[in-house]
Parts: structure tokens; sequence; C-alpha cells
């Protein structure tokens, strides 16, 4: 049996996570304005730029997700509302303070415990 999952194990895996789940939301975000301004207003042409940006970091919020996911051995249903969050406008916003409570809960760390600590000088 593998060991329980550490915080020096898992800190790496939570901030790329959290970085990937704010891109992802900007992105889809700007991707719906973008839909917007095509079929409403009709002032831009073509939304495709913003729509395969979005796609290409929707797959690496997915495994970074699923690393994070596989890390702290959680269930299916979690992992599955970590990866699909980034497919709803503002849910991912969500999702990822819900998944930095949930380690956060788990390792039994501080709200500040995954940030670094500069040096004192």
């Amino acid at each position: 049996m593998a060991a329980a999952p550490t915080a020096e194990s898992v800190r790496g895996a939570l901030l790329r996570y959290r970085v990937m789940a704010f891109v992802v939301g900007v992105t889809l975000l700007l991707f719906c304005v973008a839909i917007v301004l095509k079929y409403v207003t009709k002032t831009i042409e073509s939304d495709s730029i913003i729509a395969i940006a979005h796609g290409w970091l929707f797959m690496i919020y997915v495994l970074l997700g699923l690393d994070l996911g596989f890390r702290m051995r959680w269930s299916f249903g979690r992992l599955a509302l970590m990866t699909l969050s980034g497919m709803v406008p503002f849910l991912s916003f969500y999702a990822e303070h819900r998944v930095t409570g949930w380690v956060r809960a788990e390792l039994g760390s501080p709200a500040d415990a995954a940030l670094p600590v500069p040096p004192a000088g």
C-alpha cells in the first residue's frame, strides 16, 4: 500500500492546478464574450483563435487536475468535478477554491502552508 500524500508531494501539483484553473476560466470567459460578439452584435467574424486556445489549455488543465486528484487519491466524483469545471463559465474559479480547501483540509495544513516562505534578510 502506498504512503498517504504529504504536503511536499502535493504542493507543486496544487499550484499548477490553481494556475491552470484561473487561466482556463479566463479563456472560457473570453470565448463566451467572443461568441456574443460574433453572433449577437456581429462585430467580429471569427472566434476560432480563442476557441483553439481554450481547447488546448483545457486539455492541460484536465491532465493537471487528474495529476492532483491521483496524488490525493480522490474519488471519481471529485475528479469529474475538477476536470469538467473548465467547461462551464465561472465554475473553474469555484472548483479551484473548493479543491484548494479539500487539499488543505486533508493534509491538515493551514491556509499559507502551500506558499513558499521567503528567507528573512
